[in-house]
Order: C-alpha cells, then structure tokens, then sequence
C-alpha cells in the first residue's frame, strides 16, 4: 500500500504513461527490489525500485549503460523508459531509484535444444557487443569464483541448517558439507591453474539462466522454435570473463527438472544435446573458443552451482521450501555428475 501511495502521488507524474487502467505488484525477483506492471493509455510497463544507496546507484548506472547500449546494437532487451523531462533512465525520489521498462509479453524457454540453442546465439550477440561497451565505471558486483561470500557462508551453513531443522542427521550434514567444500576448492583451483587470471573481462549479464529469456509468444516446438524477445534483469551485470555467462548457462539451461518432484530429488545428470545446442549457438556468434576456457568450464560450472545453493542456505537454513540438508546433498551428487563428465564437457569448446 505504502508504494502505491509513493506511486500515484509522486512517481508515475515522471513518465508519459497516459490515463492509468491498473496497476499490479508483482512478486518475482528480490524483495529488495519490488516492481508492478502499469497499464495506461501509451502502453504496459514495469516499474522497479529499490534504495537510492551509493554503491546501488553506481550498479544502475553500469545496467543501463550497457542495456542502452545493447539496444542501440540490436540486441534484443526490456527497454529502458526515459523521464519526462530529461530523458533519463533512471529517477532518484526520496531516497529511492526507480526504473521504467516496456513491459515485453513473452514466455519462458521450451526446454528443447533448438530453443537453447537461440538462447546460446543472442548470448553470443550479447558478448560480441559488451566487447565494444565501455563502462563509465565498475558495477560493484562480485561474481562467484573464489568468491568470499561462499567462504563466509560454508562457516555458517551448518548452524542455519541445524536452527531450521533441529532434528537433522548432524554427523550425515556435517559430512556432506565436507564433501561439497572440497569440491568447490578444486574447482577454484582448477579453474585458477587453467588460466582465469589471463582470460580478458567485459560486460557480461551476469545471471544467465532461463527465467531471464524471454521468447515470442505460443508453444515452440523441436520444428519451429520460439525466437528471443528480450533479454532482462541486468541486475547482476559486471565486468568478468565471458566464460562466468555461458558457466553459468550450461547449468541451467541443461538442468533436469520435474515440476512432481521436489529440487532435491531432481536427476543429477545435465542434459548433454541441451548443452551442446547451448555452445553452438554461443560459437556460432563468438567464433572459436579463447585458450583455456575449454578446461576451466566444468570448474566454473562446479563453482556457480556451489554458490546459488551454499549462499542461500546459509541464510535461511532451506533453498525455498526444501530442507537444507536435502538440497546439499543433491548438489554434492550433481557436483560429482560434473567432475565425472569434465572431459565431454570442455570439449564442447575445444572442438
């Protein structure tokens, strides 16, 4: 209630929206960052906002730089609304930063390879033209390679599992944090002595997974696949090597599921023509893999499912509705799916 208040008497009177029929407050994404559609007579809209923090305004200014600049390029992305009067793309009002977006009617992916394989060719699209963006500044976002924020949370996940299930098997947690710890310092190492320190940075999006692509409307089929609308939420946008996007596309574009099932007793196994459509599509834009990216893929895959799961956990002793302890241990199995299947893997790029 309070934003909408915040909404109709202040904010909305930035923007050329026309005579409002509705608006709808929407539940996706970070609670630190709330949105509503916007219906009015010039269109539909998305509106975001969150705290008007320095270090937050410096990350908005990173977004948009490279979102503009994607958009000027032709790759396809949510577009950015400017203000009425100045034209800008984002507006700071009592202590907070809201931006406007047309909203894009779009689906989630068909999980079928030729559809992957689009996701794979506009991510390529996406690196070829973050190569020729120069950022004002930095975005101030770390990414998930020997990241301390994973570090710091393996010391705190075992008493946040331990508060939210005080029943749990503590020798078989504290076992299987074991096993996932070790796992993810090879990773590191492994990517570390593949060459991460040679690879070049650039604009990369940052959070590559399915539920930030969105595809033309209707059922896609293996035949006639959907195409790709627009590429949103660049929240987590940085500068880092490409190899962080396609790491962490891999992993989730070719991620089993099974909407009966709980996540914890998802296969372990990652769908490999998924993840081969993934790369093609991505080589068909990029060119040839650079030297060593071939080698560190697994390990950064390792590192990236590591901390989506560790991090969380630590917070709140669950991933979402599953128990802690569940979930680790099928990200120990799917871990040890993508040691096991290192070599298939890497020569996805070094072929």
């Amino acid at each position: 209630l309070e934003f909408r208040r915040v909404l109709f008497r202040s904010v909305l009177a930035h923007y050329r929206l026309g005579e409002l029929s509705g608006i709808t407050e929407l539940e996706a994404g970070s609670r630190r960052a709330p949105k509503v559609r916007i219906s009015g007579s010039e269109g539909e809209f998305l509106l975001k906002r969150r705290a008007a923090r320095p270090e937050l305004v410096e990350r908005v200014v990173f977004n948009h730089g490279l979102q503009l600049h994607l958009e000027a390029d032709g790759v396809p992305v949510a577009r950015l609304v400017g203000t009425l009067r100045e034209n800008r793309s984002m507006l700071i009002l009592e202590e907070q930063v809201y931006e406007l977006f047309e909203w894009v009617d779009g689906r989630r992916i068909v999980r079928a390879a030729p559809e992957v394989r689009n996701a794979g060719r506009i991510l390529g699209r996406l690196h070829r033209s973050g190569e020729r963006f120069e950022p004002p500044g930095e975005s101030g976002v770390l990414g998930f390679h020997a990241a301390r924020t994973v570090k710091h949370a393996f010391e705190r996940v075992e008493p946040a599992i331990v508060r939210a299930d005080p029943a749990v098997d503590r020798p078989a947690l504290a076992a299987v944090i074991d096993r996932l710890h070790g796992a993810l310092e090879r990773a590191r190492d492994e990517v570390e002595a593949g060459g991460w320190d040679s690879l070049p940075n650039q604009p990369i999006h940052g959070d590559w997974h399915p539920g930030n692509v969105l595809f033309t409307p209707g059922a896609g089929t293996e035949r006639k696949p959907g195409i790709v609308r627009a590429v949103i939420d660049f929240d987590s946008s940085r500068r880092e090597p490409r190899l962080v996007d396609l790491a962490n596309g891999l992993l989730h574009f070719a991620m089993r599921s099974d909407r009966d099932r709980s996540p914890a007793d998802w296969p372990i196994s990652l769908s490999p023509s998924r993840m081969q459509a993934m790369v093609s599509g991505w080589r068909e834009i990029v060119g040839p893999a650079l030297p060593g990216e071939g080698s560190m893929l697994p390990a950064l895959m390792i590192e990236a499912l590591v901390a989506e799961s560790v991090v969380p956990i630590a917070r709140h002793g669950r991933f979402a509705a599953v128990p802690g302890h569940a979930f680790l241990e099928m990200v120990s199995r799917k871990a040890g799916w993508i040691a096991e299947h290192a070599p298939a893997i890497s020569s996805l790029l070094d072929a």
